[in-house]
């Protein structure tokens, strides 16, 4: 699709990534608009001892975790290996002070493998993970003869707009796509927005960061809805490029 105007790309995951993905939409020809659908609070975990003495390596699925984890639990594992489920994370990682750092750059099944076969059978894995969690990393490393302890360290809730305040941010645009990081997002997006003012979005692109995400979304909007090829943020935007051409520009 040409479009003879900077495309407008609403970016609905939460922040500081938001401010991150729509750098990178700018960055390339598009104009993003930088609404958020979730946002991340932390949680207080329970801290046992041997959560912090007798720990052999750290398992991270999301940047999330070292953010909101406590900071005296972080201190004291900075000498750990830490195991992250892609780069974004090994990036926060490595500015919180983690030395050893190692990226599956891939998914749960492709960090479940890394451990695996780096770490000894029964090593202590403490997985900081959130409240809601897919892939089930903690089951795939019991599966293959490790001890894997969970501190969730954050959870995801979705932010709802007043009607009035989406039409003033959009200010009379039309929206070209909306990009979903998350199926809370989507979930958001589909029970707090479209029932609203779904004819804003009679011709809106859809780009969801798997099929998981993408199912969450009503089967109407299933057509105009582009799956990354990858889980990761890179794929996404591929998809948006391959999709909205700003030749036109």
């Amino acid at each position: 699709m040409k479009i003879a105007r900077a495309p407008l790309i609403w970016v609905t995951r939460p922040q500081p990534g938001a401010d991150r993905t729509a750098a990178a939409l700018r960055q390339a020809g598009y104009a993003p608009l930088v609404l958020p659908l979730t946002e991340i609070r932390a949680c207080t975990p329970d801290l046992p001892p041997e959560s912090i003495t007798d720990v052999d390596a750290l398992a991270i699925t999301s940047a999330n975790a070292l953010r909101h984890a406590p900071t005296r639990l972080i201190e004291s594992l900075k000498d750990r290996p830490l195991y992250a489920v892609g780069d974004a994370t090994v990036a926060e990682a490595r500015q919180l002070g983690f030395s050893d750092v190692i990226s599956a750059q891939g998914a749960v099944d492709d960090l479940a493998a890394l451990i695996r076969k780096r770490e000894r059978p029964r090593a202590r894995i403490l997985y900081l993970a959130g409240r809601e969690r897919i892939g089930d990393l903690e089951g795939k490393l019991t599966a293959g003869g490790l001890r894997c302890h969970v501190i969730e360290a954050y959870s995801a809730h979705i932010v709802s707009y007043p009607t009035q305040s989406i039409r003033d941010a959009i200010n009379g645009r039309m929206v070209d796509a909306v990009l979903f990081h998350s199926a809370l997002s989507a979930h958001g997006f589909a029970d707090t927005v479209l029932p609203k003012m779904a004819q804003l979005f009679e011709n809106t692109l859809y780009f969801s960061m798997s099929r998981r995400v993408a199912d969450t979304l009503p089967s109407s909007l299933h057509p105009r809805t582009n799956i990354a090829d990858t889980p990761n943020e890179q794929a996404l935007l591929a998809a948006v490029k391959a999709a909205l051409s700003t030749s036109a520009i």
